[in-house]
């Protein structure tokens, strides 16, 4: 496949703006100071505990700048290289003179990687906008292991995974990454099963109870707003992975259970209850003025509640694989059902969607190979298989609810949205090849 993209004065414009605002981004994104715990290696590919939503970031921070170089029209090994160096540069200086970062092998590689990604985008953008029937095929092959990987990835991450190990009960705890929860916890138990400040004699049955949906339940007496996420009640296991977690984050209520999204370094599901705390500080609380709290956290669905003598509050948020984007956020997420994240969550899915409509009306149009009708008749029907594999039978496989009537909704209008673009893209093509052609 050969470029198919020239340079010409417009698009070296074109390519000198994007390529200039791209630094600008990367620089700011990566010479600032920043406070965090050093990687355990500066050769490590996927390092710390997000490692994977750092090397999806890293590939996503070049892909700018790739474009930008190819738009202004520099060789592709030329690019590629100044990329590198760039990326090299950066973390030099992160090493050597800015407070905080951490610079390893893999940001280079993975910086690399995205520059290389983008700058292969903008070259051929135009056989990847305007196919023939054959390259649709093939661009909706491709575009589908995507879609099928992003959604088992996102369903596996949100199951439940309890690794076998041993447990230690943590209640109120002051560990160096959360802040001091400054009320009193009375009890605190899974599905009946007391849970001790210091090592379980059981860690098998809590893990047998987590993997069942158990219920985490505490009750205490609550004190003022934290400031960042306090403890409540936290399991921990021998290698200091995080088990179970109820806590306070200023006002609200947070609860979280290990699920696969730690096996693969992603951001892990945080799940928040607002405004169950109070707000300032409460003189001469008593036992009287208990908060009772729970989490569940089953593949299909997670469950909180927070009553006190006043009131309750209650939340059920069902998981879906399409909420995966608070997986790879650069920012950890508080997931709690909001009105918000199911419009972000339609977005998600329609932007997955929207490829396989605008490729498929390119691989169904016409075609000068006569033996191809029986591939067009089949275009549609396997976008429709495919798409109903990543909603339904991926998340189905690891226990994760049915996805409602609005992901479809959100799917199907992307399909016909990107079918129609094509459709346009194609007719105006045709436009500018019949005046072409008139003397």
């Amino acid at each position: 496949m050969q470029a198919n993209v020239a340079s010409t004065p417009h698009l070296r414009r074109i390519g000198g703006v994007v390529t200039i605002a791209s630094l600008a981004v990367i620089l700011f994104a990566t010479l600032l100071p920043a406070s965090g715990q050093p990687v355990a290696s500066h050769f490590c590919l996927l390092c710390g505990t997000v490692g994977g939503v750092d090397f999806i970031l890293n590939v996503l921070l070049f892909v700018p700048l790739g474009v930008g170089l190819a738009l202004c029209g520099f060789p592709a090994n030329r690019a590629i290289l100044m990329m590198s160096i760039l990326s090299i540069s950066i973390e030099t200086a992160q090493l050597l003179v800015i407070p905080g970062r951490d610079a390893t092998i893999g940001d280079v590689l993975t910086n690399t990687l995205g520059g290389a990604l983008g700058f292969a985008a903008s070259r051929y953008a135009r056989t990847c906008l305007r196919p023939s029937p054959r390259n649709a095929t093939s661009f909706i092959v491709g575009w589908a292991v995507i879609w099928l990987a992003i959604q088992t990835i996102s369903s596996f991450s949100f199951a439940p995974s309890i690794p076998e190990s041993k447990y230690f009960g943590q209640l109120a705890p002051s560990l160096g990454d959360y802040a001091v929860f400054h009320g009193r916890v009375l009890t605190a138990r899974v599905d009946g099963v007391v849970i001790p400040n210091t090592a379980l004699a059981d860690s098998r049955n809590l893990q047998r109870l987590l993997l069942n949906g158990a219920t985490v339940a505490t009750t205490v007496v609550p004190a003022k707003a934290t400031r960042d996420i306090a403890p409540i009640l936290r399991v921990a296991d021998a290698e200091q992975r995080e088990i179970v977690l109820l806590a306070q984050n200023d006002v609200d209520l947070l609860f979280a259970v290990h699920s696969g999204a730690a096996a693969l370094r992603l951001r892990p599901p945080l799940f928040a209850l607002p405004q169950v705390f109070p707000k300032g500080v409460i003189e001469g609380l008593t036992r009287a003025d208990t908060l009772a709290v729970t989490g569940r956290y089953v593949a299909s669905e997670v469950r909180m509640r927070a009553r006190s003598a006043s009131e309750t509050h209650r939340s059920l948020v069902p998981l879906t694989a399409s909420m995966g984007w608070t997986l790879v956020l650069p920012w950890q997420w508080f997931i709690e059902g909001t009105h918000a994240e199911l419009v972000i969550t339609w977005i998600w899915v329609a932007c997955l969607a929207l490829p396989f409509g605008y490729w498929a009306a390119y691989a169904a149009g016409p075609s000068r190979n006569q033996n191809d009708a029986w591939h067009r008749m089949l275009i549609w029907p396997a976008v429709v298989a495919i798409l109903y594999g990543g909603l339904a039978l991926g998340p189905y496989a690891f226990g994760l609810a049915v996805p409602p009537i609005s992901e479809w909704l959100a799917a199907s209008a992307a399909i016909l949205l990107g079918a129609g673009l094509a459709a346009r893209f194609a007719e105006r093509t045709a436009s500018t090849k019949r005046d072409d052609q008139i003397p």
